[in-house]
């Protein structure tokens, strides 16, 4: 683990369709960002690393504008996300990208999530 800038990130890719990445903006706010494709394959190791990487913090920003390929599968998981964060009574928010917001358009037309950092 590295530090930049007040920020300790770590970083993790397990298939070449993913990279996922975490990083600290304070003690209890964290940052998590995914680049490339989020589908039925990999929204396991999606969750497991947003679970884990957020485990401690109070707020959690979820950043997926650098991802290229979001299936409906990614939407189960943005829901899971949300009911586990509201359980921990941590705060979270979705930042999306083109390929998110056009499945969000279609999976949560009542803008649910809490969409926009």
């Amino acid at each position: 683990m590295t530090m930049m800038t007040n920020a300790a990130r770590t970083a993790t890719t397990r298939r070449a369709g993913l990279q996922l990445s975490s990083e600290w903006l304070n003690s209890t706010v964290v940052r998590i960002s995914a680049s490339g494709e989020i589908d039925a394959s990999n929204t396991a190791e999606l969750l497991d690393f947003v679970l884990r990487r957020g485990a401690n913090c109070r707020s959690l920003i979820l950043d997926l504008r650098d991802v290229t390929f979001f299936a409906t599968a990614g939407f189960s998981a943005l829901r899971t996300i949300e009911l586990r964060s509201s359980r921990a009574s941590v705060s979270w928010s979705l930042v999306d990208g083109p390929a998110v917001s056009r499945v969000l358009s279609i999976c949560d037309p009542e803008r649910t999530l809490p969409r926009g950092v």
